[in-house]
């Protein structure tokens, strides 16, 4: 609100061009990817130190342009911490309220998420739609719970199996 908003340091600029980011989709998504994103970086900040980057170096000395080296040396080490920190921004997304509804403005059929539809079925004393959206809620949390579960015995296989190569590569 403090850069989007009609008083924000972008408000007048954004009117003035008919350009809606407060109390529109494009506020949500803002909001949504400012809470989340750290989720990513939380696993793929440790997990890049640990890799080091003598093998992105090493691709670039090769003549391998930055896009190439990303696609075919950077992103297959990081994968699976990435797609479990896409997880975990789902999983923060699914159920994210406060940022949203702030930036949203609660605009029916507009604005309105999952988790702010269920408020607004609560306060509207409709205790059994309210009810039946946070059950879908929670279905798509339980999922969110089984592919987390998947990526990490793909990441504990993975690692198991880099471990294996090393110490084999040193007997």
């Amino acid at each position: 609100m403090l850069l989007f908003g009609a008083q924000g340091w972008f408000g007048s600029w954004l009117a003035a061009h008919d350009i809606r980011i407060a109390f529109a989709a494009p506020g949500i998504v803002l909001a949504t990817i400012f809470v989340t994103l750290p989720f990513i970086a939380r696993e793929l900040i440790p997990l890049m130190q640990e890799q080091g980057n003598e093998q992105e170096e090493t691709a670039l000395v090769l003549g391998a342009s930055g896009w190439q080296t990303f696609v075919r040396v950077t992103l297959p080490n990081i994968k699976w911490g990435l797609l479990y920190g896409v997880i975990l921004c789902n999983a923060r997304a699914i159920g994210e309220f406060g940022a949203v509804s702030v930036i949203s403005g609660h605009v029916r059929g507009v604005t309105n998420t999952l988790p702010l539809h269920v408020e607004a079925l609560y306060n509207e004393y409709n205790s059994a739609a309210a009810f039946a959206v946070a059950s879908l809620l929670s279905l798509l949390a339980v999922l969110t719970l089984v592919l987390q579960k998947i990526v990490e015995l793909h990441q504990s296989g993975e690692r198991r199996s880099r471990k294996e190569a090393v110490d084999g590569g040193q007997s």
